[in-house]
């Protein structure tokens, strides 16, 4: 018991010690991979397999936020060749 509490609060004290908006990042974080509970606590190894969850949580953040990009650019790109043909059309 004495283990678990120790390793509670050093848990807790290297998470203080975050600027509060990697705190902030790291809670939405947590949130996220917890919904994964039933997958990684079935693994033989669940905190690796939580960690795991973590990393995808993260990758499918920054796939789709490449997805967001991509729409944006091709918006723009529309944009713009409108304004081309306009101005060409003006010439």
């Amino acid at each position: 018991m004495l283990l678990i509490l120790t390793i509670i609060i050093f848990y807790m004290e290297w998470r203080d010690n975050l600027d509060l908006v990697l705190q902030g990042l790291f809670e939405e974080l947590l949130v996220d991979v917890k919904k994964e509970k039933k997958a990684y606590t079935s693994a033989k190894d669940v905190s690796k397999a939580q960690l795991w969850c973590a990393v995808l949580v993260l990758s499918k953040r920054v796939s789709d936020l490449s997805l967001k990009v991509k729409s944006l650019e091709s918006k723009v790109k529309v944009k713009d060749n409108e304004k081309l043909k306009k101005s060409m059309k003006e010439l």
